[in-house]
């Protein structure tokens, strides 16, 4: 008796998978071409073949691509132990993992070079290395357009294109850089600029007028909300840009039993510039000796100091009675700077050098409210060729991250010397030669080289785990010829991971893995989520990186992933829990879990649970997808064409529950959705801002609760599901336990996301021996996190060109 793989052959079917009419291929494995043979082919034969897909004739040799959907999904299914279904006899795990090896082996033979891994930089990683080549801090990523994302991250060479429109982007953004280099005018001496808010006439009219409920408590301003109208603080702003310590005395008034805190914010005081965030901070003190938060940040002329009053419960507003209103009260801020006084920048003096040749010469005139008679400086040198050469000579090397000989650099020398003899101004001549080489191949493309060298080996490196270019000590490596030596690049690893600089790999890893990119596209109806609120929104962030920062420094097993014992809790975040002993929003704390908690990985955790959500409900269609592919690496194809989305019903007729299984009556649509429903019914355990449930909440029909005016007691929720391998669970504790029982294929699909994001290209099914690799070199150390990326790194794929 031979078995069917009706759950592979549906997959195909949906995927568009097609046959060769070809036999002749298929004796080029005769292993593969007989476990076929025994498993599949009555059922997908040449006689009526099921889902009209035949096994027994799929190429084995010749020009298929090696990322062809047919042949992951066959991988997929067979590694999860989808075939045969359940109530057939079943292959042994030798000859299954003997089949998974054999099409990973075909798949290596026949790659295509569109798995190369030349690409250029994303915008992120060109704002990163720009910042990091000229010194300076100026934000270019709007300037750029959005990259194309592969297999869930936007590093991958096959969705980063280049054309001549992002060219003329990449010359704007480079032009922006240039100008952030140099200084314009002298600045000041350092000066302390100090605004006592309630001597402020803004602030003395929102007072009288009661605007947003402000009031005046010993001499301070109190603020109860973040809205209109702001704490103004006009004596206070900046005069200039540049870098500024900045102090904020503050205190709480008739807080009671609360946390008062406050958000920062650095910016335009109106319009709609993008703010910068500067932090959370708790609210302490008394008006006589109030808090005095400090810190340092680099502001714009005029800039100013924005203070958020995070409140939690919710506001009491003006209109009750029954305790007084909670506020923050701000007595005072001031400026001290700007703290940074050379003359040219630092930036500049890097770029141009400091010969006595080169000089700052004072040109038109700008008008400055606070200076008189002040001038704009130009770069200017009384041997412009001679210097321009200099320059370009030593920045290009450093712009290219490698040596570059002379005619290599001849070009960018030439346009350069050109500008200077065609009349224009030596700055103006630099200027074109600095933003030729920020916009050449040579600058953005990364892996460019047929030959991977010792050099492309150190960006390889500091592109994956700092999103910058490479440090002297990488590049000092790789001129003596070490980074060749797997395990001199395993240590340089744990170096690089102690930098601050990871952090850019742990929020754009992160941000794409577990999308917490998207954690603002929704926000959470008010009536369905009254306590929502933005303090609880930046908790949420601060926990899932905290803990994988956690994880990856201190070599934690990727398995602590799907469940942990501990995690890193504020008080906001651990009331929304229902977790008590925790004071202060400011501070996170490592905490163990109690053993009848159902949190713990990052699965439980609230940004996960919210950007798995659509903000007003939930769906197990979402949150299964979502699931199968961070997860367990399982991508599953779009739905067929014409059928419709199913959506949750918050009036709390219907649940979601009955909703999908008339969806699924379609076979077309069972297929995928026994697969994709069963861990969405587990997660729907936690509703669209990360709580625990037991039922859904209702806008509509449902039973009213006492004390609460915003909604109803839905339907309750049904959690238990059988997985397509025929295994059964009650919750989600028993679904997680499933989970934890196969810890070889989570890792396995860790890994395959660090490879994709770490190699910046596709990974295959022509990749497998070199995940499984990845895999047993880390299962020494319990799927450690620092040790697969060691693993990744060291690996002979990572040399590949």
């Amino acid at each position: 008796m031979r078995w069917p793989i009706r759950c592979c052959v549906s997959l195909l079917w949906l995927c568009g998978g097609t046959c060769s009419d070809s036999s002749q291929e298929l004796a080029a494995n005769n292993d593969l071409v007989a476990f076929f043979a025994q498993h599949c082919v009555d059922c997908h034969g040449a006689s009526e073949p099921e889902a009209d897909v035949r096994l027994d004739a799929l190429a084995l040799q010749g020009s298929e691509p090696a990322n062809r959907p047919d042949w992951a999904q066959i991988v997929a299914v067979l590694d999860a132990s989808e075939m045969p279904p359940a109530d057939h006899p079943q292959p042994t795990p030798q000859a299954v993992a003997a089949a998974i090896r054999g099409i990973s082996r075909h798949a290596a033979e026949t790659r295509q070079a569109s798995s190369s891994a030349l690409r250029r930089m994303n915008r992120r990683e060109y704002q990163n290395t720009v910042h990091d080549l000229l010194g300076i801090d100026v934000p270019l990523l709007d300037l750029l357009p959005a990259d194309g994302s592969v297999q869930g991250f936007d590093n991958v060479a096959d969705g980063l294109s280049i054309s001549s429109v992002l060219m003329e982007q990449y010359l704007e953004a480079a032009n922006v850089a240039f100008d952030a280099v140099i200084r314009r005018i002298e600045p000041l001496p350092a000066e302390t600029r100090r605004a006592d808010l309630m001597e402020i006439k803004d602030n003395i009219d929102s007072v009288a007028k009661q605007k947003g409920g402000t009031i005046e408590v010993d001499d301070s301003f109190v603020k109860f909300t973040p809205g209109w109208p702001p704490a103004r603080i006009d004596t206070a702003h900046p005069i200039e840009d540049g870098v500024y310590r900045c102090r904020v005395a503050v205190w709480p008034h008739d807080a009671g039993e609360r946390t008062l805190s406050l958000a920062i914010y650095v910016g335009s005081l109106f319009g709609p510039e993008t703010r910068k965030f500067i932090g959370i901070y708790d609210v302490t003190g008394t008006a006589d000796e109030p808090r005095v938060i400090e810190f340092v940040t680099h502001m714009k002329e005029g800039h100013s100091i924005h203070l958020l009053p995070r409140i939690w419960p919710e506001h009491v507003t003006w209109r009750d009675k029954h305790e007084p209103r909670p506020g923050v009260g701000i007595v005072w801020a001031e400026t001290h700077g700007p703290l940074d006084q050379s003359f040219p920048s630092e930036a500049q003096r890097r770029l141009f050098g400091n010969p006595s040749s080169i000089t700052m010469v004072p040109d038109k005139p700008i008008y400055m409210r606070h200076r008189k008679g002040v001038k704009l400086h130009i770069v200017a040198s009384s041997q412009p060729r001679e210097d321009a050469i200099r320059i370009l000579r030593e920045f290009i090397p450093r712009a290219f991250r490698r040596p570059v000989s002379d005619a290599e650099m001849q070009p960018f020398v030439d346009l350069t010397v050109s500008r200077l003899e065609a009349g224009r101004s030596f700055e103006q001549a630099v200027r074109t030669g600095v933003t030729a080489v920020l916009c050449a191949p040579q600058f953005l493309l990364l892996n460019a080289r047929a030959d991977v060298d010792e050099y492309t080996m150190a960006s390889r490196l500091s592109y994956f785990l700092w999103s910058t270019m490479p440090d002297e000590t990488l590049l000092e490596l790789a001129a003596a010829g070490q980074l060749r030596d797997p395990a001199v690049r395993s240590a340089q690893v744990q170096r690089m991971l102690k930098d601050p600089r990871v952090d850019a790999f742990v929020e754009n890893f992160t941000g794409q893995w577990l999308d917490l990119r998207e954690i603002e596209f929704t926000t959470p109806d008010a009536k369905l989520y009254p306590e929502f609120d933005p303090l609880l929104q930046t908790a949420m962030l601060e926990e899932t990186h905290r803990f994988f920062r956690h994880v990856l420094q201190q070599n934690r097993s990727v398995l602590d992933f799907v469940d942990a014992d501990y995690t890193f809790l504020n008080e906001r975040l651990a009331t929304h829990y229902g977790m008590e002993g925790i004071r202060g929003n400011e501070l996170f704390e490592k905490i163990a879990l109690p053993e009848a908690s159902i949190r713990g990985g990052v699965l439980t955790q609230a940004s996960v649970l919210k950007v798995t959500a659509n903000g007003t409900t939930t769906s197990p269609v979402l949150r299964g997808v979502w699931m199968l592919d961070a997860m367990l690496g399982r991508t599953m194809p779009p739905p067929p064409p014409g059928v419709p989305a199913v959506e949750p019903d918050v009036r709390g007729a219907t649940t979601i529950r009955e909703q999908l299984a008339k969806h699924s009556s379609d076979n077309s649509c069972a297929v995928c959705h026994r697969r994709i429903d069963p861990p969405g019914f587990a997660l729907d355990q936690f509703d669209a801002i990360g709580g625990q449930r037991e039922w859904y909440r209702s806008i509509g029909e449902g039973e009213r609760i006492e004390g609460n005016k915003s909604y109803r007691r839905g339907p309750d929720v049904q959690p238990a599901g059988t997985l397509p391998d025929g295994r059964e669970f009650a919750d989600f504790r028993e679904y997680r336990s499933l989970l934890m029982s196969k810890p070889r294929s989570l890792a396995r699909a860790m890994a395959t996301k660090l490879l994709i994001y770490g190699m910046g290209r596709r990974v295959t099914v022509a990749d497998r021996e070199v995940v499984d690799d990845v895999v047993s070199q880390s299962e020494a150390a319990d799927f450690g996190l620092q040790s697969m990326i060691e693993a990744i790194v060291s690996h002979h794929a990572f040399e590949a060109p």
